[in-house]
């Protein structure tokens, strides 16, 4: 085991059952755009306890404070960043030493492997997105929030039986173009990407201590489509025509009952099978995708899916990551995700807006507080034109990088 060069945190504190613990060796907490519920993971250890009670005076108390289960609001100097519950307890003891780890996930962790719905509704009608996920979060305690234009009502909005409830919300804001995310809380967000500007910004070799690329072409597709189907021809079915009892039946001759049956199947056709597409015109390779609507579709609601599948595929191809000391962008305000921020970084080439899409705020004894941030295009998770949101800026940029520079330290 290596020394620690940091004595425990003091700075997270933990409420749980009743109780506050604030000194912990290994912390992280993070949030991001790819897993919708928060999630943490603590470790405790009290080597000065362990030593004068060893073996097992210790864990045994411990262990049986710390259950699963159990309520859990984690605090960032005095700020509330997790609400949720403790899914796993591993006491641990070996010689000389005895920790706990407990790891968990926010309030809106239950929607992402339990049922939308038991006992039904299994159909909504006329109700838009938001008012759909209202009703599923329901039985869960949850709270909708709504920070983006929700678009249009479904006429009929099904739910498969067995599906979850993240299922069976994803499916329907995928057609509208929004994206799900959690407020760390008890709130399910409908939002879109990008909305607000982080105060800070993320300079490498600067203020990022660590920077890394990922750049990939797997699951990455030159043509996404979608199909589905419509009731009602969408909307494109003609009325039958009026019976007058007045007048004498006509019978249409055969050559004008054909035309007419033609004309009644094509309408028919072209309103029942929806049809969206979407190119990335970067990919050269012929690697088409095809995905079936799961909500009764509009033509509208095709296209839209089909260009959110493109841009989140293309945003999980290509991520950067970096390290920066502490937790904030600037004094008072907390790195977050689903924020733009500015990026120089020579390194990678990179000199534009990006967005954080992941933050992982930790801490462990070998080094210290620091935030992880997953980035990834400021288009990545959005509907808005691209525009030269992929180019770098004409902004200046930094030096090269120094190989006779002293490493960071990580106060």
């Amino acid at each position: 085991m290596r020394p620690a060069l940091f004595p425990p945190t003091r700075r997270f504190m933990v409420k749980l059952a009743g109780q506050v613990f604030d000194e912990w060796t290994r912390v992280e907490v993070s949030r991001d755009l790819e897993d919708m519920a928060g999630k943490f993971s603590l470790e405790l250890r009290d080597s000065a306890r362990s030593w004068a009670s060893w073996p097992f005076a210790t864990l045994a108390g411990m262990a049986r404070l710390v259950e699963v289960g159990l309520e859990i609001e984690i605090l960032l100097d005095g700020r509330s960043i997790l609400q949720g519950w403790v899914n796993t307890v591993a006491p641990s003891a070996s010689e000389g030493q005895v920790s706990v780890t407990i790891d968990g996930c926010d309030k809106t962790a239950d929607l992402c492997d339990c049922a939308a719905s038991v006992d039904g509704p299994f159909e909504h009608y006329g109700l838009t997105i938001d008012k759909v996920a209202e009703q599923i979060v329901k039985p869960y305690g949850l709270k909708i929030k709504v920070e983006a234009d929700v678009g249009k009502a479904f006429p009929r909005y099904a739910l498969d039986v067995a599906e979850t409830g993240l299922s069976a919300i994803e499916k329907g804001a995928r057609q509208r173009g929004l994206l799900l995310t959690s407020d760390g809380r008890d709130g399910l967000v409908l939002t879109q990407s990008g909305r607000q500007r982080s105060s800070g910004k993320i300079v490498f070799p600067g203020n990022a201590f660590e920077s890394s690329g990922n750049f990939t072409m797997e699951g990455r597709h030159s043509e996404v489509h979608v199909k589905g189907q419509a009731e009602r021809a969408g909307g494109r079915r003609r009325p039958a025509p009026r019976l007058d009892v007045r007048k004498a039946p006509t019978i249409p001759q055969p050559d004008e009952l054909v035309k007419w049956l033609g004309q009644q199947l094509g309408h028919e056709a072209g309103g029942t099978a929806v049809y969206g597409k979407a190119v990335d015109a970067v990919m050269k390779r012929y690697r088409p995708l095809v995905a079936m609507g799961r909500t009764q579709l509009s033509e509208e609601g095709a296209r839209t899916q089909a260009e959110w599948m493109g841009r989140t595929s293309r945003g999980r191809c290509e991520g950067l990551d970096y390290s920066v000391k502490d937790y904030y962008a600037t004094e008072g305000q907390l790195w977050r995700p689903n924020e733009l921020v500015s990026v120089e970084d020579s390194f990678q080439n990179v000199f534009r807006d990006m967005l954080i899409a992941g933050v992982a705020y930790g801490y462990d004894d070998q080094s210290g507080a620091c935030t992880r941030l997953r980035i990834s295009g400021p288009d990545a998770y959005d509907m808005a034109p691209e525009g030269g949101r992929r180019k770098n800026s004409k902004s200046k940029k930094t030096g090269p990088l120094d190989g006779n520079a002293e490493p960071l330290t990580r106060d």
